[in-house]
């Protein structure tokens, strides 16, 4: 049976069917209360995950085909806050949690509240926490094992803020060119319209119907869009994106979101890259123009990291400062200055 029950409450896109939730997405993430000593759960798919006991870390588990994780927890008679947490990315891919259990003495309390403060964050790599566990001259093929969207500053500023979340996020792919030019069909405006993206068919076939496939935009409401994108547009091997073609649809996307979600709030971020650091002229001519155009519901910062991780990517403390840096301008344009 699925874990689509009044138990559990979600954040980032799931699937739900009557026999799994399935995701993709990085920080995808199910809370519930309980009072247990064990928890199981019944999980299949190619992705680290993450268990904490109210906010702190108590289990980090790999899962591929399908099998049960069984995990020790406080077994003290209390009720506890209990997350299952993907930190893995999947691009492509995807997981299906089958179910969550617990001791034959386990009890499932009232499912957690949903939260009055709503963010999502729109992004590449930098946004994933791609990498950010391991060091700049790892092997390649470190990248799982090093990626943790648990310790990315997305994740880091939803739970500071107690926030409800989703982080839509994919390394190497940007708004009008991915980095050098992988994938050059699957692109970020249209791994953005899927609910499970990683697993989004590449030719949808006959008779398939791909409005079940797309994400619902009323689904969730979030008061605060970061976009972080365009990395990958302007680096790695020429050619890069093209300005005008980047500038446009990134303001159709805005656009968009607005129009889905009226009232909410953007913050756009840039950051130096080579080498041409054509990014941030780029991205502040979007806000520059979205402001002449009478958009008064958006801001714009560079940033600058750390890229000492894996494949020149944010280090933890990189990803903790732009956390930081962040989350008075997010607090300000949500309102949300105390915490």
């Amino acid at each position: 049976m699925g874990v689509h029950t009044e138990q559990f409450s979600f954040n980032g896109r799931w699937e739900h069917t009557d026999s799994y939730s399935r995701t993709s997405a990085p920080a995808a993430m199910i809370q519930f209360n309980a009072v247990a000593s064990s928890l199981e759960l019944d999980i299949e798919g190619q992705a680290r995950w993450r268990v904490d006991q109210d906010g702190k870390q108590i289990a980090v588990f790999v899962t591929d085909s399908r099998s049960v994780q069984k995990v020790k927890v406080a077994g003290d008679g209390e009720s506890h806050r209990y997350r299952l947490i993907k930190v893995s990315e999947s691009n492509p891919g995807g997981a299906k949690v089958y179910g969550i259990s617990l001791d034959a003495n386990g009890k499932f309390m009232a499912p957690p509240k949903s939260s009055n403060r709503r963010i999502e964050f729109i992004g590449d790599s930098f946004t994933v926490g791609y990498g950010v566990e391991g060091q700049i001259g790892d092997p390649d093929d470190h990248v799982f094992i090093a990626t943790n969207a648990s310790k990315s500053y997305a994740f880091l500023l939803a739970d500071s803020y107690k926030a409800d979340y989703q982080v839509n996020a994919f390394s190497g792919r940007g708004v009008v060119r991915n980095y050098d030019n992988i994938v050059p069909e699957w692109l970020v405006p249209r791994l953005y319209q899927y609910t499970v993206p990683g697993e989004a068919p590449s030719d949808l076939g006959q008779g398939v119907d791909s409005t079940k496939l797309m994400w619902n935009l009323d689904d969730f409401h979030p008061q605060v869009v970061v976009v972080f994108l365009g990395i990958n547009d302007f680096q790695g091997n020429a050619p890069y994106g093209d300005k005008a073609a980047f500038k446009k649809t990134y303001a159709e996307l805005l656009q968009k979101l607005r129009t889905a979600h009226p009232g909410v709030k953007f913050l756009l971020v840039s950051t130096k890259i080579w080498p041409n650091d054509d990014l941030t002229p780029t991205v502040k001519a979007v806000f520059d123009a979205e402001k002449a155009a009478g958009h008064n519901d958006l801001e714009f910062v560079e940033v600058r990291t750390e890229n000492t991780a894996l494949h020149g990517h944010p280090c933890e403390r990189s990803q903790v400062d732009l956390a930081n840096t962040l989350r008075p301008i997010i607090g300000r344009l949500g309102r949300w200055m105390s915490r």
